[in-house]
């Protein structure tokens, strides 16, 4: 592939506020579906793309810009950072690790062939620790073809995929609007930063609720199954025929149900916002939008309502075969 020389902007590790923005720069300076909600807005025109309740001019900065996918599948319980990163390294991508231990950043090569156009270097892929790559400028067939056989190696306990399909357009804002940052338009992203650093991390920003999605939909399809599993023998006790089941396997089901609820609550990054982000006001709203956006909170919510009767479920069908067992011992 042809390589291109980039501009780097004349304060490369400039960035917007400290905290994370600084953990960022350091970082980068030592180093040198079942359930699938599309959100692919292609095909409509730009006026559809703005928000009444906006108050910039969206249409004047959006108007000329094309507009993007990006790409998040969840494919594994975990990957393996350390092993990815080495991996990575050996093939010679440009990488580094962003957060420690959390995330690893890509600047993956456009091919000017395939894309039709010369408008930017690379692709900027996100892999994070929770077994999620962020693909920005990718579709999910690229990203299937291209981008995981890379973390191949460094999965860790492998899930059936989930993904979460968006479009995002990103800009350069003018000088007068330099502070204006990141936010959603409707259901598109916009990256808008001066400096590539700073659209960087709000793409990180994204890239943390997006995974945050993708994460709940693993559960969500995880239940599912178990519901479709249980719902044979729910339907014999409703009507007096022979459970079919005996306690071992109820106990079986009851643990799945503990694990689910577990992923669902003790996973930090799916009940709360990233400890990163407490002191960055801007990075954690564009968390919280994309969430928003995503009806992530409604959804872990009737997750939780569902795991309720899952469980209550359970108890009854135990509550049977225990009684059944105490008559047949008379």
């Amino acid at each position: 592939m042809r390589r291109v020389s980039i501009i780097k902007p004349q304060n490369p590790f400039r960035c917007r506020s400290t905290g994370f923005s600084r953990l960022f720069a350091d970082s980068v300076k030592a180093r040198i579906t079942p359930v699938k909600h599309n959100m692919n807005l292609n095909r409509l025109s730009l006026n559809t793309l703005l928000d009444a309740n906006h108050t910039k001019a969206l249409d004047d900065k959006l108007m000329g810009h094309k507009i993007l996918p990006c790409s998040t599948i969840t494919v594994s319980e975990a990957f393996d950072l350390k092993e990815l990163f080495r991996n990575l390294n050996s093939r010679k991508f440009q990488c580094s690790l962003i957060v420690p231990d959390e995330m690893i950043h890509v600047k993956y090569e456009r091919n000017p062939e395939a894309t039709g156009t010369n408008d930017s270097q690379f692709h900027d892929i996100l892999f994070l620790h929770t077994g999620t790559v962020v693909a920005w400028g990718l579709t999910e067939k690229q990203v299937e073809s291209s981008i995981l056989p890379l973390a191949e190696s460094s999965i860790v306990t492998k899930y059936e995929p989930e993904s979460e399909d968006m479009d995002y357009i990103e800009i350069e804002p003018q000088t007068s609007d330099r502070n204006s940052g990141s936010y959603m338009a409707g259901d598109v992203m916009v990256i808008s930063g001066s400096h590539y650093n700073d659209r960087l991390l709000d793409k990180i920003a994204f890239a943390y609720g997006l995974a945050r999605s993708t994460r709940t939909a693993v559960i969500e399809s995880s239940l599912e199954r178990h519901i479709q599993m249980t719902k044979k023998t729910t339907e014999n006790l409703s009507t007096g025929i022979k459970l079919g089941v005996d306690a071992k396997e109820v106990l079986k089901s009851t643990g799945r149900l503990l694990l689910l609820r577990g992923k669902l609550n003790l996973y930090s990054e799916l009940i709360e916002t990233p400890d990163l982000y407490w002191s960055e006001p801007h990075l954690e709203k564009i968390y919280k939008d994309i969430s928003k956006t995503l009806d992530v909170n409604p959804r872990i919510s009737i997750l939780n309502r569902k795991l309720d009767y899952a469980t209550e479920e359970s108890k009854s069908l135990l509550a049977t075969l225990n009684e059944e067992k105490s008559i047949c011992g008379l």
